[in-house]
């Protein structure tokens, strides 16, 4: 036929190829050589499989990729996004600042969901304190960052004096006040760093046990509640294996034009048939099922988890109630220092 005489040839059982004719069966070392190498082969695959898995776990964030507009992703991508005590977690989110939540755009979004003792705005402007962000108006922030399991060791009881913690903490805040978009550092390099935009003002260990409280009832933003308040820093610890509910809720205010007018939205969600906030004690009815979180961060408790954010109007938030077990977590606020 017209097949190839190559493509047809077949080679004799007794023709060896590359070995210049020497068909002398392997030595005993040569086989104990070839088996080390595949086992070393072999391990090297495992560690590389388990190297991608991990990686494929980590959930990074690059903040330039910040859901912030819908000039930059589709307004329809909105949606609260539950961070799991099982994630591991290194994210950043850069987020405009605002000021003020008592003016339109967003006072007719702020007022259906928040209770009338809560503060909407407070003078001074977060934006005009000493220590905000350069710029000031696209460089508040939020995020969440596991590994910080170091921290706790500092804040146990025995520990007379937490000035290394409070210390470490307020430098973490300033790297991100000072160089956005580079990841926090847990080395050892910087643990003896000193804080020199920010100070310590109020410190504590809550343990937040089961309660009736409504999801969103302690809906707030830390700056417009106190002076304070300029930077908020949560770091949860050990947690039992019984816990349900205690997450941290933070809710998005989204700018849908780019910054440029009144398309707002706030991803909080009340039902129309719900009495205003004021009046939900004396009605007796309860919105915990019928306020919904569309857009925002649910934060699952994690030990060594450490949650940082600037305490502004982007930063509306609330923690869940503790429905089973207890959440034990330390609470840190920062002012600029004078």
């Amino acid at each position: 036929g017209n097949a190839s005489p190559v493509g047809n040839t077949v080679l004799p059982l007794n023709v060896t190829r590359g070995d210049g004719g020497n068909n002398k069966p392997a030595s005993p070392s040569s086989r104990e050589q070839r088996r080390l190498v595949s086992v070393a082969i072999l391990v090297i695959v495992i560690f590389t499989v388990i190297s991608i898995l991990y990686s494929l776990q980590e959930i990074y964030h690059d903040p330039r990729s910040l859901r912030a507009t819908a000039a930059e992703h589709d307004v329809n991508t909105q949606q609260a996004i539950r961070i799991s005590s099982t994630d591991n977690v290194h994210m950043t989110q850069f987020i405009p600042c605002i000021d003020d939540v008592s003016v339109e755009p967003y006072l007719s979004k702020i007022d259906p969901v928040l209770a009338a003792y809560r503060k909407k705005s407070r003078d001074p402007a977060h934006s005009e304190l000493s220590c905000s962000p350069p710029n000031k108006q696209q460089h508040c922030f939020r995020g969440v960052y596991d590994g910080f399991d170091d921290l706790l060791k500092l804040a146990e009881p025995h520990e007379d004096d937490n000035n290394g913690l409070h210390n470490r903490i307020a430098v973490l805040i300033e790297s991100l006040i000072l160089n956005p978009g580079v990841p926090l550092q847990r080395d050892n390099d910087h643990h003896n760093a000193l804080p020199t935009m920010l100070q310590l003002t109020i410190h504590r260990r809550q343990t937040y046990q089961p309660a009736k409280k409504t999801k969103f009832q302690e809906l707030h933003a830390d700056y417009f509640e106190s002076d304070n308040y300029v930077y908020t820093a949560i770091l949860y610890d050990e947690t039992p294996d019984n816990l349900v509910g205690g997450e941290t809720a933070l809710v998005n205010f989204r700018h849908n034009d780019n910054g440029q007018g009144d398309d707002v939205t706030f991803g909080l969600i009340r039902s129309p048939d719900l009495p205003p906030p004021q009046q939900e004690s004396k009605s007796g009815q309860k919105s915990e099922e019928l306020m919904v979180l569309t857009d925002g961060l649910i934060i699952e408790p994690k030990p060594g988890r450490l949650v940082l954010f600037s305490s502004g109007g982007e930063n509306f938030h609330a923690p869940m109630a503790v429905k089973q077990g207890n959440r034990p977590v330390y609470h840190f606020w920062f002012v600029c220092k004078k």
